[in-house]
C-alpha cells in the first residue's frame, strides 16, 4: 500500500548570500543563478507562513518532533534576531503537540562567543564546514577574495567548543578531496579535538563527474580514501571521534535503518524552503540544471503536503526504492540504496542511472561489512546465516 510522503525536517535557506566562495559550492558554482533572484534574507512574514504549515502538516500526518535546519548560503548572516524570534516563534506555533529541534550549519568564519552563547541558550546543535588541513581546506573553500578561510573557521570552531553551556560540541563536516592525504585529514580532525565528523562525497552528476588525480588507476578512488581512514578509525579505542558515514553503514549492515539521505531504504522525509518561501526538494539537485529545483511552489501559497506531490519531491521521497534497473539485483543495495538521487542524474537518462559513486559505495560496503563480520562469534554468523561477500562479487553482479 502507498502510503501519503511525510515531511519530517525542513532546511531553511534563511540567507541566499554566502561570505564564502568555495569553488565545489552547488549554489552558486555549479550552473545554477537562480540564487540571485532571491531575496538575500528569509523574511519573518515567510518564516511565520512556514511555520504554520509546519503546524498544519504534523496535525494532518500525526507527526510529533520536527527539525528545522538553518542553511545558506550562510545562516549567519541572517543575524542573531532572526533566530532568537524564529526559535521563540516556533515553539510558540507547535508545542506541545510537535516538539521542534534545530541545527544551523555555517562555514564558521562569522562565529564568536556572542553567538556560541546564543546557539547554546536556544539549544540549536550546531555543524562547522572544514576540509581537513589548511592546504586540504583552502584548495577549495576561500572566500571573495580567494583569501584563506582556514583560520577564521577554526577559531569559529575552537569558540564554539569552548562553549561552556553547549550540551553538545559541534560537529565537522569534510568534503572529501582524493588528493589529500585521508590519514592527515583524520589526525588533523583529531588534533582539533573534533568530537564528530562526516565525510561527504562531492557533489557530482553523470555529466558533472567526480575530480580524479591526473593518472589515478584504481576504479574505487573514494573508497580507498575513506577506508585508509576506516580502518585506522575501526581498531582505535575510545575516545575517538564519531564518524557519520562509518556508522551509519555499519547500522545498515546490521539491519538499523534511521533514513539516512545517502544510503538505506528509508524515505527521506526532507524539504527545502528558500529566502522567498518558494519549497523545493534537496538542494543538491540544483546540479541538474539552472532552475532544475523549482517546482512552483511556495510557503506562501501552497501547503507542505502539495510541495511532497510535485514530481522531484516525490522522487527524491522514494529515491531508496525507485532505483535504476542495476541496482535491483545488486547484493548490497539494502545498505547502498542506491546512493544519493543527485548522483545518478544525467542529461540523457535522467535519474535511470546507477550512481557516479556506485563501485565506491560497493566497495566501501563489502570492506566494513567483512571487518565486523571478522569480528564476531562463528556460532552467531552460523546463526544469522552470514557470509563474506567480496567486493567483486558485486562488481560481477553489477556487469550482468
Amino acid at each position: 500500500m502507498t502510503t501519503s510522503p511525510t515531511c519530517r525536517a525542513l532546511i531553511l535557506k534563511v540567507a541566499s548570500r554566502c561570505n564564502l566562495n568555495c569553488t565545489y559550492c552547488y549554489m552558486y558554482n555549479a550552473g545554477d543563478t537562480t540564487y540571485r533572484q532571491q531575496p538575500k534574507f528569509m523574511s519573518r512574514t515567510v518564516a511565520e507562513a512556514l511555520l504554520q504549515s509546519v503546524r498544519q502538516h504534523c496535525a494532518r500526518h500525526g507527526v510529533t518532533h520536527f527539525t528545522f535546519i538553518f542553511h545558506g548560503g550562510e545562516p549567519l548572516l541572517a543575524g542573531p534576531r532572526f533566530y532568537e524570534w524564529f526559535v521563540g516563534r516556533a515553539r510558540e506555533v507547535l508545542q506541545p503537540a510537535v516538539k521542534p529541534f534545530f541545527a544551523l550549519q555555517t562555514n564558521g568564519v562569522l562565529l564568536t562567543e556572542a553567538w556560541c552563547d546564543l546557539l547554546a541558550r536556544l539549544d540549536v546543535s550546531l555543524g562547522i564546514s572544514l576540509d581537513g588541513t589548511p592546504e586540504t581546506n583552502d584548495k577549495f573553500r576561500v572566500d571573495h577574495q580567494h583569501k584563506s578561510s582556514y583560520a577564521p573557521a577554526v577559531r569559529g570552531l575552537q569558540l564554539a567548543q569552548r562553549s561552556r553551556s553547549r550540551r553538545h560540541h559541534p560537529g565537522v563536516l569534510c568534503v572529501i578531496d582524493v588528493s589529500a592525504d585521508p590519514l592527515a585529514v583524520y589526525s588533523h580532525f583529531k588534533a582539533l579535538a573534533v568530537g564528530r565528523v562526516n565525510f561527504l562525497l562531492p557533489y557530482c552528476t553523470h555529466d558533472k563527474p567526480p575530480p580524479v588525480p591526473a593518472g589515478a588507476e584504481s576504479a574505487t578512488p573514494y573508497a580507498d580514501w575513506l577506508l585508509a581512514i576506516f580502518d585506522q578509525w575501526y581498531e582505535e579505542k575510545a575516545p575517538k571521534p564519531r564518524i557519520q558515514l562509518f556508522e551509519q553503514v555499519i547500522e545498515l549492515i546490521l539491519g538499523i535503518d534511521r533514513g539516512f539521505e545517502y544510503l538505506g531504504g528509508r524515505d527521506l522525509e526532507f524539504l527545502v524552503v528558500e529566502t522567498d518561501g518558494g519549497i523545493e526538494a534537496v538542494g543538491a539537485l540544483k546540479l541538474c540544471g539552472n532552475g532544475f529545483t523549482k517546482a512552483g511552489m511556495n510557503v506562501l501559497h501552497h501547503e507542505l503536503d502539495e510541495a511532497l506531490h510535485t514530481d522531484l519531491a516525490r522522487l527524491y521521497h522514494q529515491s531508496h526504492h525507485q532505483l535504476p534497473v542495476q541496482c535491483t539485483t545488486c547484493p548490497v543495495v539494502a545498505v547502498c540504496g542506491g546512493g544519493f538521487l543527485p548522483n545518478r542524474y544525467s542529461r540523457q537518462n535522467g535519474f535511470a542511472n546507477p550512481s557516479v559513486f556506485c563501485l565506491d559505495l560497493a566497495r566501501l560496503i563489502t570492506h566494513v561489512q567483512n571487518k565486523i563480520l571478522a569480528s564476531l562469534p562463528h556460532s552467531l554468523l552460523a546463526e544469522e546465516e552470514w557470509i563474506p561477500l567480496s567486493f567483486e562479487e558485486v562488481r560481477r553482479s553489477l556487469r550482468a
